[in-house]
């Protein structure tokens, strides 16, 4: 399992790396971070080979990570590590 934090700039060696990483991954986006380019976190996602990967994406900025996501992430490792 894994937890990303995909920043603006994801150098081409990291795409395609992630086509290697093949955990069960959960994605948090926030769909209008001005610190992050949307397309490139979008694009790492993809790229990884997992076959079990969620991407939960919530409106607003950085900063405005709703309180249940956190919660969705605990619930995405409890389910993994049991």
């Amino acid at each position: 399992m894994d937890n990303l934090f995909a920043g603006s700039v994801v150098p081409r060696a990291i795409i395609d790396e992630a086509r290697g990483v093949t955990i069960p991954l959960h994605v948090l986006l926030q769909w209008d971070d001005q610190g992050n380019d949307r397309q490139m976190a979008l694009d790492l996602f993809d790229a990884f080979g997992s076959a079990e990967k969620t991407l939960q994406a919530n409106m607003g900025g950085h900063t405005g990570v709703p309180p249940h996501a956190g919660e969705d992430a605990a619930r995405f490792f409890v389910r993994h590590l049991g």
